[in-house]
């Protein structure tokens, strides 16, 4: 997800460099290359196009500082970590199947995966049951 944040940024700030590449070009312009009204709307196109990509960066930054600081906290299957939980629910640990539930079944669950908060995990549910089938 990070990797996919990362290219958006430097899609925006390639796009964000080439509309003030735009602004500075029409801004040099002499009265006699284009006519005031064609160069005043030209401009005004492109600063609201730097707004916009400006806005757009700021929100993608914020999620990846947001990614970042979720992923420095603990890792998702550290199972070290959700002992805790797994005393609080009585779970036994000796059924390594049970355990299984109460962590994330994929490398990178998704953002709503119950078992980020303790509780069993659908994936991994259905893939026991498919596995017994």
């Amino acid at each position: 997800m990070s990797d996919d944040l990362i290219n958006k940024q430097q899609k925006s700030r390639r796009k964000l460099a080439k509309y003030q590449q735009k602004i500075s070009y029409y801004t040099q312009l002499s009265d006699s290359d284009i006519s005031l009204k064609k160069r005043a709307a030209k401009l005004g196109k492109y600063r609201l196009k730097v707004i916009k990509r400006q806005l757009k960066l700021k929100r993608i930054e914020a999620k990846i500082n947001l990614c970042s600081a979720y992923t420095k906290l603990t890792p998702a299957n550290d199972a070290i970590t959700h002992a805790s939980l797994f005393t609080q629910r009585n779970i036994s640990l000796s059924s390594p199947a049970q355990t299984d539930l109460y962590r994330p079944h994929k490398s990178q669950p998704c953002k709503s995966c119950p078992a980020l908060r303790g509780k069993a995990c659908l994936c991994a549910m259905k893939s026991e049951q498919r596995q017994q089938a």
